[in-house]
This record gives structure tokens, sequence and C-alpha cells, in this order.
């Protein structure tokens, strides 16, 4: 699986309290549930399907979260680009918090399902030149490369 960066505590209040007022400024509350996804996704380094954040939370003995408070939450964070999301092969969607991410791309592997990133800003810069060109306004962009990875081939 995919590995996000690792933050610390001090960090991870500051994200909280950036979530918070965010949520806030569209009449939202950073409600108990909220806090507990938020926090599993902080403390976890790969992207979290809805049954993932469940069982983690289960695992770890948080607040009991049924599957469709997950999802629930999730489409809400999702429109208010705290999460971002993927779905791959197995069409199970992943995600991963927006506010740890410079502009990536990820690079998966369809034999053994295993996912890396990659950044780089110059391919980002062109492709924002190149939309800006088309006069094409971005919401969003996810970039997944399929292939077969070094240790499958």
């Amino acid at each position: 699986m995919c590995k996000m960066p690792q933050i610390n505590s001090t960090d991870s209040i500051k994200l909280m309290k950036l979530i918070e007022k965010r949520l806030d400024t569209r009449g939202q509350v950073l409600t108990i549930n909220k806090k507990v996804i938020v926090k599993i996704l902080l403390e976890n380094s790969e992207h979290l399907t809805v049954d993932d954040i469940v069982g983690i939370s289960e695992k770890n003995k948080y607040k009991k979260l049924d599957r469709t408070t997950v999802y629930r939450i999730l489409s809400k964070f999702e429109s208010y680009d705290i999460v971002d999301s993927i779905v791959l092969n197995d069409n199970k969607k992943r995600y991963e918090l927006t506010y740890l991410k410079n502009p990536h791309y990820h690079i998966y592997c369809n034999e053994c399902n295993n996912m890396s990133e990659f950044e780089n800003l110059d391919i980002h810069d062109k492709f924002l030149s190149q939309l800006k060109n088309e006069n094409f306004q971005p919401m969003n962009f996810n970039i997944i490369i399929n292939g077969v990875c070094k240790k499958c081939q």
C-alpha cells in the first residue's frame, strides 16, 4: 500500500484546528466521529477504505463507527476538500487527507496491488500550464499510473 508522511502531535493539533475551521465555515461541527476519522487518517500511513477505517477504529478501541457514518463523513470531507479519494482496480475508494500532500502521482501495481507515490512539481506545473492554455479550471485531479512493479516483473 501507499505510504503517507507521518505527522507529529503538534502538527496533528494544528491540522485538526484547520479542519475544524474549514467545517465551521460550512456550518458544520467537528464531532467526535469526525475527529476519530481524522485521527485514523493521520495515524495511518496508507490510503484507507471505509472498511479500513471501521476496522482500525474497532481494533484501537476508538469510538465505534459504522460503515454508513464513515462513508457519509468522508463524502462530506471530500466535498469540503478535506480528503481526496482514489479508486483502484478493486473498485474500492481510498482516502487521504489533502492537507498532508503536495501535488503527487500514484503508481499502482496490477499484480501485487502495491501503490506508491512520487512528487514532481515540474510535471505538475506543465499540467497546470496546459490546462490554463485550454482555459480550463481544474477542481481536482488524481493521476494513477497502472502497471507492473519491479518486484512482480
